[in-house]
């Protein structure tokens, strides 16, 4: 994992780390290669390759037409349409179990233990919200997610869930394109006993009687020079016309890959937070996102923009988990993992200090959704419950119950920020 600490959030300096990495085993050192350890030879290779996968109009491209980004399609006009009801998944007792983790695709030890610890319970599915590193390559696909041994790595293996499984795409895998996400890693994920047989697209919504789980693609356009994470206008037109959640409103769980904002100074991202409002306006709802690599939960926050949400981050999955106090007094944090106690961390081969991996477990039994908060060692952080309130004539309002809080996470009530 040490391979991991540091890297940077552009393509540039992810295409420099995969290089560093994928060195001939003569030249191959146990922690991560200083940039004077290049072999100068390779520089041009990973050049070009952020260049074709960074602008669709690159000369190698118009070449090689396959090269150039992949497209962020419409569904087709049969099947589902991305657009699953879960009743037939359901478990004897009605409930629905979705093991769910982001950042998790470093190939390392750590991520092949959580994906092993989130099948454990056999849940109905597993669901990933994105970034395979270092850019998403199909190598890496196959090495990081697929179990198919790299030259210098053994291979690790995504579980899926006893029904299926989804993944969303992270801006690493559009560091090459994207190629890797849409033509490896999708045709393996999906609903088995669906019309559509797999996941055909890098947005979905799974529904329930009650709930409604979308996920949407943020991935796509975060490499573009803005990094603006706009959702395409067929996940726009999809909301619109498939889904439908403005005329047909329903308590919701929202799922990216990029926050909406940081309690932590990593970044914003308001484009797709405003493009969703059009759906969400004037409703509560849990959004749940990875990207930073941190397991924070936030206090109910309302924007200018019409939305309010009690968001919930993830990215702890597979990368070095990143120990830190908030430093934002608008997003405010309620729990969060701050490195304080040592049991909560251990040290890197190159002797960084980092935070435990880890994943939440959502159920869905009827009215209510439990998340639940684990580590790698499969301990329970916290426990929270959501429930409509108004019950079947709902009011747009969420019933948020802490129901277990065994005093593992820093807790920041709002009294004290």
């Amino acid at each position: 994992m040490a391979n991991y600490v540091d890297l940077g959030r552009t393509a540039i300096q992810s295409h420099l780390r995969m290089a560093a990495d994928n060195l001939p085993p003569e030249v191959t050192e146990l922690h991560l290669p200083s940039l004077q350890d290049f072999d100068r030879s390779q520089h041009w290779e990973w050049l070009k390759k952020w260049l074709a996968a960074r602008y669709r109009t690159d000369i190698e491209s118009l070449v090689v037409p396959e090269l150039k980004r992949c497209v962020c399609d419409s569904y087709p006009q049969t099947g589902e349409r991305g657009h699953y009801d879960l009743a037939p998944l359901a478990a004897p007792d009605g409930s629905i179990r979705i093991a769910i983790t982001g950042d998790w695709g470093t190939g390392t030890d750590e991520s092949q233990t959580i994906a092993d610890n989130m099948v454990l319970g056999n849940p109905e599915l597993t669901i990933h919200l994105g970034d395979v590193y270092y850019v998403g390559e199909a190598d890496e696909v196959r090495e990081n997610c697929l179990g198919v041994a790299g030259p210098l790595y053994k291979g690790v293996t995504w579980r899926h869930g006893s029904k299926g499984s989804f993944a969303l795409i992270g801006n690493h895998e559009m560091y090459s394109g994207g190629h890797g996400y849409f033509e490896v890693f999708l045709p393996t994920l999906g609903i088995p006993t669906s019309q559509d047989k797999q996941q055909l697209r890098s947005y979905f919504c799974l529904e329930t009687p009650v709930w409604r789980i979308m996920a949407i693609d943020t991935g796509y356009n975060s490499d573009t020079l803005l990094g603006s994470c706009k959702l395409e206008d067929s996940v726009i037109n999809w909301l619109r016309t498939v889904i439908d959640p403005a005329a047909h409103k329903k308590p919701t769980i929202l799922l990216s890959h990029h926050q909406w904002f940081s309690g932590f100074g990593d970044g914003e991202y308001h484009t797709p937070a405003n493009q969703m409002a059009e759906f969400l306006r004037d409703q509560e709802f849990v959004w749940i996102w990875g990207h930073e690599h941190r397991l924070a939960i936030f206090n109910k926050f309302s924007g200018d923009n019409g939305l309010t949400t009690y968001a919930r981050c993830i990215g702890h999955g597979g990368m070095p988990v990143t120990v830190a106090d908030p430093s934002d007094p608008v997003h405010t944090v309620e729990y969060y993992d701050s490195g304080a106690n040592p049991n909560r961390t251990h040290v890197l081969d190159d002797g960084t200090t980092a935070g435990l991996n880890g994943y939440m477990l959502m159920t869905i039994h009827g009215p209510t959704v439990t998340l639940e908060y684990l580590d790698i060692n499969r301990t329970s952080l916290l426990t929270e419950t959501f429930e409509p309130a108004g019950g079947a004539l709902w009011n747009g309002r969420l019933i948020r119950t802490v129901a277990k809080d065994p005093g593992i996470l820093r807790h920041l009530p709002e009294s004290q920020i």
